[in-house]
């Protein structure tokens, strides 16, 4: 599943192309996504240009000059590819296709159907129940050690589903908690209540830090990932605890061994050794 750094790359990957160019033909498909595409989408957006790109969380907002925002999220295995009317290539589970007047295609391709493409008024993006309930980006000053110890106070979940709970800090998918966890040396099972703002602040800094490291390298290619060129991310070449159970810690001066246990029905990696705190 795409999680934040596939997001943004996603997003840095598009915004150098289709910023500020114009919309001269949309399609769309007959093939329901996880909500319904909103009514006259195709009549609202057409010949509007697109004034920015952002993201909030795992949703990928492209801003109209008409104060509406295309609303866009991956879902499972969703992705999008930038093509050109030269090329004419064509893909199988392509549910959006918008066509630019500069002869650059955009391509929403969703195999699994569990993303979506929506249609908002801009002004009230963050009143909407898709984003009301959100937490803070985890890049973003407001993610911070006393914020993850204030929300982390008298919380009987693990550490883990804490910083992945979307209502608490948004984006840190699964691949990206064990990684952080591991590098912080916390063990994902530790209750919440229990974290020291020492750990806090090990934690806060090193969720930056592998979200950073992983948005620089492509994001994680796991699955059906793949960048906006078609090309892989590389950050899964660097992962130390994901998807290696029964391997040894990659710590020369630990003798662990990567364990896999399940937290709120996800599929958990810690080392045995380094992470019994």
């Amino acid at each position: 599943m795409p999680e934040l750094p596939e997001v943004e790359t996603v997003i840095r990957g598009i915004s150098s192309r289709i910023l500020s160019q114009t919309i001269n033909k949309c399609e769309l498909s007959s093939k329901k996504l996880r909500y319904p595409i909103t009514i006259n989408f195709k009549k609202i957006i057409l010949s509007k240009k697109i004034i920015s790109i952002s993201r909030r969380a795992k949703y990928i907002l492209i801003n109209l000059n008409n104060n509406k925002t295309i609303v866009i999220h991956l879902g499972m295995s969703g992705r999008i590819i930038l093509t050109s009317n030269n090329e004419n290539l064509k893909f199988k589970h392509t549910h959006m296709t918008i066509y630019f007047t500069n002869n650059l295609i955009a391509k929403f391709i969703d195999p699994r159907r569990f993303g979506c493409v929506l249609l908002l008024n801009t002004n009230d993006i963050t009143d909407n129940k898709l984003f009301n309930h959100l937490g803070p980006e985890p890049l973003g000053r407001l993610f911070n050690p006393t914020y993850l110890q204030r929300s982390c106070k008298n919380k009987k979940a693990t550490i883990k589903s804490i910083i992945m709970n979307q209502s608490i800090v948004v984006g840190v998918g699964n691949i990206y908690a064990s990684e952080s966890l591991f590098l912080s040396g916390i063990n994902p099972q530790k209750k919440a209540a229990n974290i020291n703002f020492e750990q806090c602040l090990k934690l806060v800094r090193n969720i930056k830090l592998i979200l950073n490291r992983a948005i620089k390298l492509g994001g994680s290619s796991i699955n059906d990932y793949s960048m906006v060129n078609g090309m892989l991310g590389y950050f899964q070449n660097e992962l130390k605890v994901y998807e290696r159970e029964g391997e040894n810690c990659i710590k020369k001066t630990c003798n662990g061994r990567i364990l896999r246990i399940v937290i709120a029905q996800r599929s958990t990696y810690y080392c045995s050794q380094c992470q019994k705190n």
